[in-house]
């Protein structure tokens, strides 16, 4: 498959790019800095910005799949985003959607300590992918959206636990970036994570 890839060049977006071209995909990465991307068989690495429209509705003509595992601090770049793939998606007609957010948007399935260290450290950030979820939900794409719990940089384990709606979420759940990138990948084909909202721990 075809896939474009949205956050290319951050931690968990690296992994993504690198398993899909091991598992055989190729890769279409829209960033604002190429130089930041190694070249590498089956990448095509295409300058532009994710919170822009059109630039993201010409990225993705010809794919078969979107994944974005965008990550920002304040704003709205992670709405913006979702709102430029949700419009390139009538353009264009990809449809398939897998998006990246975060175990500490499930507010009322926090952990005391998880909700007071994740509104502190996190507050701006939830509210930007809050809203982009809200936006998705109200689109017509077959997504899925995953709430990683905190993420490591440790290497691929091969397990991946799919919480259910009852756990509680603490800050001692973690999962390896490197699993998301690999669950996600596997979630494009999975018919069973259609339009649902998952949360995924190692």
């Amino acid at each position: 498959m075809k896939l474009l890839v949205l956050g290319a060049t951050g931690a968990t977006g690296r992994l993504v790019v690198d398993h899909a071209l091991a598992a055989g995909h190729t890769v279409r990465a829209l960033v604002r800095s190429p130089e930041k991307l190694d070249a590498q068989p089956g990448l095509d690495v295409v300058a532009g910005q994710a919170t822009d429209a059109g630039d993201v509705t010409q990225a993705m003509s010809g794919v078969g799949a979107v994944i974005s595992t965008l990550g920002a601090t304040g704003g709205s770049v992670i709405t913006d985003a979702t709102r430029a793939v949700i419009s390139g998606a009538v353009a264009t007609g990809v449809s398939r959607f897998v998006e990246l957010s975060s175990f500490a948007v499930l507010r009322d399935r926090l952990s005391g300590p998880a909700k007071f260290m994740s509104s502190t450290a996190m507050g701006a950030m939830v509210k930007d992918k809050a809203a982009a979820e809200d936006a998705l939900r109200a689109s017509d794409l077959d997504y899925t959206l995953v709430h990683a719990v905190r993420l490591t940089n440790g290497p691929a384990t091969g397990v991946t636990k799919l919480l259910p709606g009852s756990a509680t979420l603490r800050m001692a759940d973690t999962i390896s970036r490197a699993d998301v990138a690999v669950w996600m990948l596997t979630a494009l084909t999975d018919s069973t994570t259609s339009r649902r909202s998952v949360v995924i721990a190692g």
